[in-house]
């Protein structure tokens, strides 16, 4: 009995050593992290994400148009025509029974709003941040965390201030659109005759595209680094152009993740998690062990990786370039 009572204040003497060393570990990222110009990234992703989303999901919501003269008898005063006006200045007076089906959303215009939303935001809002750019999207945080470029524990939180950013477009969209013209809200859908493994290979190839483009941009003696934001743009565009026909175009959890939210449909939604989350990877991998090595063999990787931890926290990365030639 004595024994197994030693063994047991060992356990628990153990455990609380383990509990402690946790906390003092936690405690000390937190003292290195926690710094005005940490908040300031922080709050960067936050409106990034938020403006980025508001205008490129408020060109998928489209309000009705006033059908076009056809040069016919009817007058474009007609009884016709000035039903339709009524529409466009009164939308209220739509009720949430009236087909709207014939607003469907131009790929192109969509296309272009994601695209240029995204350039835009970057130019506006990365130089304000420590390492000279924003994410905007959880799975190129995923790709630069991965890569090392960008701390565990700055990852997480940059990650939640980009779902909290896809939340409030979101909630600000649905209080800005009439009822009966919100449709979902942009939300993403498996388009039908896809199957939920074709939409993932089609997120894990569109997100791989991307997170290519902002490795390759980031560096700072890429010939495009200069263009990083327009490069990505297109990027971005091209990712739209090719996928919003199968699933809508995700490419970005965030995107994904706010108009779901607010809708409360989650049909098939792990796809485009899983799908940009595995692109991103597989496209970190692509240019940190093919196009640019970066390390001789796993255990290189692993020995870097120790040291983002509070050893010295003054090793633990916080741009998001991570120089290596």
């Amino acid at each position: 009995s004595n024994k197994q009572t030693e063994k047991q204040d060992n356990r628990e003497t153990e455990i609380h050593s383990s509990i402690m060393q946790v906390l003092s570990s936690l405690a000390l990222v937190l003292k290195n992290i926690w710094t005005l110009s940490f908040l300031r990234d922080l709050l960067c992703e936050f409106v990034g994400t938020a403006l980025f989303l508001f205008a490129s999901l408020a060109s998928v919501v489209l309000r009705p148009q006033l059908p076009a003269w056809d040069g016919s008898l009817s007058s474009p005063t007609s009884d016709h025509h000035l039903h339709a006006l009524s529409f466009e200045s009164d939308p209220s007076s739509l009720s949430d029974t009236q087909p709207l089906s014939e607003c469907h959303p131009d790929p192109l215009h969509v296309a272009l709003a994601f695209g240029a939303s995204v350039a835009v935001v970057s130019v506006c809002l990365g130089p304000a941040t420590s390492g000279g750019g924003v994410h905007l999207n959880p799975a190129v945080t995923l790709a630069l965390a991965a890569g090392l470029r960008v701390s565990p524990w700055r990852a997480v939180l940059y990650v939640g201030a980009q779902l909290l950013g896809a939340l409030c477009a979101c909630a600000l969209l649905m209080g800005m659109v009439p009822a009966p013209l919100r449709g979902h809200l942009g939300l993403n859908e498996v388009a039908l005759g896809v199957h939920p493994c074709q939409a993932f290979s089609v997120e894990t190839a569109i997100t791989f595209q991307l997170v290519v483009c902002v490795l390759a941009t980031s560096r700072p003696k890429s010939a495009f680094h200069l263009l990083g934001p327009v490069v990505v743009g297109l990027s971005v565009t091209l990712g739209n152009l090719v996928a919003i026909g199968y699933t809508g175009c995700g490419m970005n959890p965030a995107r994904s993740f706010g108009p779901a939210v607010v809708t409360l449909k989650f049909h098939n939604h792990w796809v485009y998690w899983v799908g940009p989350c595995v692109g991103a990877l597989l496209a970190g991998l692509l240019h940190d062990l093919v196009l640019h090595p970066r390390w001789g063999c796993p255990g290189d990787w692993l020995a870097e990786f120790k040291e983002l931890f509070p050893k010295d926290p003054l090793k633990q990365p916080t741009t998001l370039e991570h120089t290596v030639e």
